[in-house]
C-alpha cells in the first residue's frame, strides 16, 4: 500500500530576466508504507526539490502529492523533514534535550516536563543518554545529526523525508549513522525516503532505489535491491548483489546519465 504518492508532478521556476526553467517533468512515484526508498540522480537534477515538494514545503507547478490518501497542500502531520545542514536546523541557544522537546512541547496535553521526559527517551534511542544538558555546538557533527534524528522521532512520524543527512560527516561516522538508521527504521516501522548522491549508501540502506534523469527530471527507473533484512550496512557491501547494483547504478550515473524508461 502506498503511503506517499507523487503523480505527474511538474516544477517550473520563473526565469530571472530569461525564460522559465522546467526542473521536473511529469514525475510520478509511489512509496510503499514501511519501506526504505532512496532517490539518486545526476548533480542538479532536482532531488532536493522533489523531497521538498513531497514534504509540502514547495508547491508543484502541476500534478499532485498525496500522503495517506490525502492531497498535500502544506506539510502533512505524518511526515517529518530532516535537513542536510543539521547544524543549522538545531537551535543553538537551547540544550540538546530542549531541542528534541521542541518537536512535542506545543502539542495539546503535553506539558514542558513531559516533553523533556519524552526527549530523554528519544536521546536514549539514538545513543545520546547523558548529553541532554549539552548544547549543539558542544557536540561533534555525528552527534548533532543524532540530535536531529531524535527530534524527528519525537514527533512520532510515519514518514521520514531525509535530504542527504549523512553527507557532512566523515566515512566512519557515516557508517555508524547508517547502522543506527537501520535499527530505528526496523524497530519503529517507519517509511523512509532518503535523497543521496552516494550510490553505496543508497544500495546499502534501501529496499528500492529511484533513479532520476537529468533536468528536467523524471523517474528513469526504480530498482528493487533484493538485499536481505535485517541488514548490516558494512557486511552487505561484500555481497555479490550489492556489488552488482553498485556497478549498475554508477554506470547509469557516470555515462550519459539515466534516461526515462521502465521500472525494475
Amino acid at each position: 500500500m502506498a503511503i506517499l504518492e507523487l503523480e505527474a508532478v511538474e516544477k517550473v521556476f520563473p526565469g530571472r530576466g530569461g525564460p522559465p526553467t522546467l526542473a521536473m517533468d511529469r514525475l510520478s512515484l509511489s512509496v510503499r508504507e514501511g519501506e526504505f526508498l532512496s532517490i539518486l540522480g545526476p548533480s542538479g537534477c532536482g532531488k532536493s526539490t522533489l523531497l521538498q515538494i513531497a514534504a509540502g514545503l514547495m508547491e508543484p507547478s502541476a500534478g499532485s502529492v498525496r500522503v495517506a490518501g490525502r492531497t498535500v497542500s502544506g506539510p502533512p502531520p505524518e511526515a517529518v523533514y530532516v535537513f542536510q545542514q543539521y547544524g543549522r536546523s538545531l537551535l543553538p541557544w537551547r540544550s540538546v534535550r530542549d531541542n528534541v522537546a521542541f518537536a512535542v512541547e506545543h502539542r495539546a496535553g503535553v506539558s514542558r516536563a513531559k516533553a523533556r521526559v519524552l526527549a530523554d527517551a528519544q536521546l536514549e534511542a539514538v545513543g545520546l543518554t547523558g548529553f541532554g544538558d549539552h548544547f549543539p555546538w558542544q557536540l561533534s557533527g555525528g552527534m548533532q545529526q543524532r540530535v536531529a534524528l531524535a527530534r524527528a522521532l519525537a514527533a512520532e512520524p510515519r514518514i521520514l523525508l531525509m535530504d542527504e543527512p549523512f553527507s557532512a560527516v566523515d566515512a566512519l561516522t557515516r557508517l555508524d549513522l547508517h547502522r543506527l538508521m537501520l535499527e530505528l527504521w526496523e524497530k519503529r516501522g517507519l517509511t523512509v525516503v532518503l535523497v543521496t548522491h552516494d550510490v553505496e549508501e543508497a544500495v546499502a540502506l534501501s529496499d528500492r532505489v529511484a533513479l532520476l534523469t537529468k533536468r528536467p527530471s523524471t523517474i528513469a527507473r526504480v530498482v528493487e535491491t533484493g538485499l536481505p533484512r535485517p541488514r548490516d550496512p558494512v557486511e552487505v557491501r561484500e555481497t555479490p548483489r550489492f556489488l552488482e547494483l553498485r556497478h549498475e547504478l554508477l554506470e547509469a550515473l557516470l555515462t550519459r546519465g539515466p534516461k526515462a524508461g521502465g521500472h525494475g
